[in-house]
C-alpha cells in the first residue's frame, strides 16, 4: 500500500466524518442531558468528539477508580468469567492508531494482555475505527485480594493528533475476597433436564485464588462418589490451581440429586478464608430410552413402512428383559436387534415390524414397558411409546 496515499484517503475520511456530524448537529441539536437512567457516561455532547480545539482527556471508566467488587453483572456485557473495562473519552479515537502501550492493565508489577472488543458505540459514524469508547476483554480470570491498575498513556492521541496531558490512571479490587465463581455442572443454569449416569465428566470448581491440595478435604459430594480431586487431569502443568476437578470412574446413580458443598472453613494457598460456604446441585436423568432414528422402504404392499427403528437407552441394558417388553399395537411380530456393543454391552435397539403383516394407511404404536431394566439393575422410570401410519 502507497503510504502517503494512505494518510490522504485516512484525512479525506476523517473530513467526510466531520462533515456527516455537523449536519447530525443541525437537524438534532446539542444535548448533555443523558437518555434514560444514569448508569453510565455513554451519552455525551457529540460537538466535543469532533472538535480540534478540545483536548482529549478521559471521561468515564468501568470499573471506576477506587472501585470495590465482586461486579457482578455491573455493565452490560460484562460477566466475572469474562471481565471487561470500558474507558471512554471525550474525543474520538481511531483504534487503528492504538498501540500496544497506549492502555496498560497491570497488578502487583505483571502486565497483562487487552483485546479491543468488537462493541461499537459509533456505528452511525463515517468510520467504524472511530470511537470514544473503547470496551477491552480481559484474557485472565481476576484473583482475589488483589488491586488492578489500568494506565491511559499519554502516547493515545484523538483523530486531530491531539494527545493527552497527563496519563490518566485508576485502580480498583474487583475480588478483595477469597470466593467460588462457579460449580459445574450445575442444574441452576445447565442441565435442567438432568445430566446422563452414565456420561459421567469432571465435577469442577472455579475458584478466584490459587488453592493447594488441602482443600480437597473442605469439599463434600452427597450422595458420595467414588474418585479423586486433582488440579488438571488433562495436563501435566498444575500450576493453575484456581480450578479444582473432580475425576471417578463411577456410573452416577439414575434419576438423583447430588449437592457439592464448599466448606466456610476453606482456605486458598495464601491462607485466606472463603468468604461463605458454597453450593451447588446436579440432577441425574431416570433410566430412559428415545427414538434415535429409523428408515423407510416399500413393503410387499407396495406402501411406505418404517424400518430399523433405533431406541437409544442412556444406560447400557439387561438385553435378556428388552424382548418381553416391547409391545405392538395393532399386534404383529418384529425382529429385535442389539447394535453398537461396548465390550459386550449395548444401549441401542433395533426394531424390525414385520412387513408382511402390516396393513395401508394403519397407525401402529410400539410400546417399551417399564419391565426393562438397566445392566445395574435399575427399571425404566416410565413406559416409552412411539407411533407411525403406513402409507396409503
Amino acid at each position: 500500500m502507497n503510504y502517503s496515499f494512505y494518510k490522504r484517503s485516512e484525512k479525506m475520511r476523517i473530513t467526510i466524518y466531520l462533515f456527516l456530524l455537523c449536519l447530525v448537529g443541525i437537524f438534532v441539536g446539542c444535548k448533555d442531558t443523558p437518555a434514560g437512567p444514569v448508569t453510565n457516561n455513554y451519552y455525551y455532547n457529540i460537538d466535543s468528539l469532533s472538535n480540534p480545539n478540545i483536548m482529549p482527556k478521559v471521561i468515564f471508566t468501568n470499573p471506576a477508580n477506587g472501585a470495590v467488587g465482586p461486579f457482578i453483572s455491573y455493565d452490560l456485557y460484562n460477566s466475572p468469567r469474562s471481565p471487561q473495562i470500558t474507558i471512554q473519552f471525550n474525543k474520538l479515537i481511531n483504534i487503528l492508531n492504538l498501540s500496544s502501550n497506549s492502555i496498560r492493565l497491570s497488578t502487583n508489577n505483571v502486565s497483562y494482555s487487552l483485546t479491543l472488543a468488537d462493541y461499537n458505540y459509533s456505528t452511525s459514524y463515517a468510520s467504524p475505527s472511530l470511537r470514544n469508547i473503547l470496551i477491552f476483554s480481559l484474557g485472565l480470570k481476576y484473583l482475589a485480594n488483589k488491586v488492578y491498575t489500568v494506565t491511559v498513556d499519554t502516547t493515545l492521541s484523538d483523530v486531530h493528533g491531539n494527545r493527552l496531558s497527563s496519563p490518566y490512571v485508576f485502580s480498583y479490587t474487583p475480588e478483595p475476597q477469597f470466593r467460588v465463581y462457579s460449580g459445574n455442572p450445575s442444574s441452576q443454569y445447565y442441565y435442567t433436564d438432568g445430566i446422563n449416569p452414565g456420561s459421567f465428566s469432571p465435577i469442577t470448581i472455579d475458584l478466584n485464588s490459587k488453592v493447594d491440595a488441602t482443600f480437597f478435604s473442605q469439599i463434600q459430594i452427597s450422595p458420595s462418589i467414588n474418585g479423586t480431586w486433582v488440579f488438571n487431569p488433562y495436563s501435566y502443568n498444575t500450576s493453575d490451581s484456581t480450578t479444582v476437578y473432580f475425576t471417578s470412574t463411577d456410573t452416577l446413580l439414575f434419576d438423583t440429586k447430588y449437592t457439592v458443598t464448599v466448606a466456610g472453613s476453606a482456605k486458598d494457598a495464601n491462607g485466606l478464608f472463603i468468604n461463605a460456604p458454597y453450593q451447588f446441585s446436579f440432577a441425574t436423568q431416570p433410566f430412559q430410552v428415545v427414538l434415535n432414528g429409523w428408515s423407510s422402504s416399500t413393503g410387499p404392499g407396495g406402501f411406505t413402512v418404517p424400518t430399523n427403528l433405533d431406541f437409544t437407552f442412556n444406560s447400557f441394558i439387561d438385553t435378556s428383559t428388552v424382548r418381553s417388553s416391547i409391545l405392538i399395537s395393532p399386534n404383529i411380530s418384529f425382529d429385535l436387534t442389539f447394535y453398537y456393543s461396548f465390550n459386550g454391552a449395548y444401549r441401542d435397539v433395533y426394531i424390525n415390524p414385520n412387513m408382511q403383516q402390516m396393513q395401508r394407511n394403519t397407525t401402529y404404536k410400539i410400546t417399551i414397558n417399564n419391565t426393562v431394566r438397566s445392566r445395574k439393575g435399575v427399571y425404566l422410570k416410565n413406559p416409552y411409546s412411539y407411533s407411525f401410519t403406513t402409507g396409503s
